[in-house]
C-alpha cells in the first residue's frame, strides 16, 4: 500500500510540477540548491509537498507518514529486525489510509 501511495504522489507531482516545486518544503539538491528531480524525491518528501500544497490534509498526512513506515517492512531484513509482522487488519487499515489520500487528492485537483 506504501508503494501504491508513493506511486499516486508521483503521478500528481509530475502533472502538477509548478506548484510542487515552488514548495518551500519541496527537497533541494545539496550542492545546487536547485529543486531535485522527482524520480530522487523520498516518499516522506512527497506526503509533506503534497500537504503543504493543500492536497493533503493533516489527518492523511499523519497516517501516510505511518503508512511509509510498513512500507519499509517490504524487506526482509527490515522485518526481521524490526520484528514487526502484518496481518490482515494492518492491510486494512493501510488500504483506508490509500483511500483517503485518493480522496483528499480528488477533492483538491478537482478545485484547481
Amino acid at each position: 500500500m506504501g508503494s501504491m501511495l508513493e506511486g499516486l504522489l508521483l503521478g500528481v507531482l509530475q502533472r502538477n510540477p509548478g506548484k510542487a516545486n515552488q514548495c518551500t518544503t519541496a527537497p533541494k539538491d545539496s550542492k545546487s540548491g536547485k529543486v531535485k528531480n522527482f524520480a530522487h524525491w523520498k516518499l516522506a518528501e512527497m506526503i509533506d509537498v503534497a500537504h503543504n500544497v493543500g492536497w493533503l490534509g493533516m489527518d492523511v498526512r499523519q497516517f501516510s507518514h505511518a503508512l511509509r513506515g510498513f512500507r519499509n517492512l517490504i524487506h526482509p531484513y527490515e522485518q526481521m529486525a524490526s520484528k514487526m509482522y502484518p496481518d490482515a487488519d494492518t492491510c486494512n487499515i493501510s488500504w483506508l489510509v490509500v483511500q483517503a489520500a485518493v480522496n483528499d487528492l480528488a477533492r483538491a485537483l478537482e478545485n484547481d
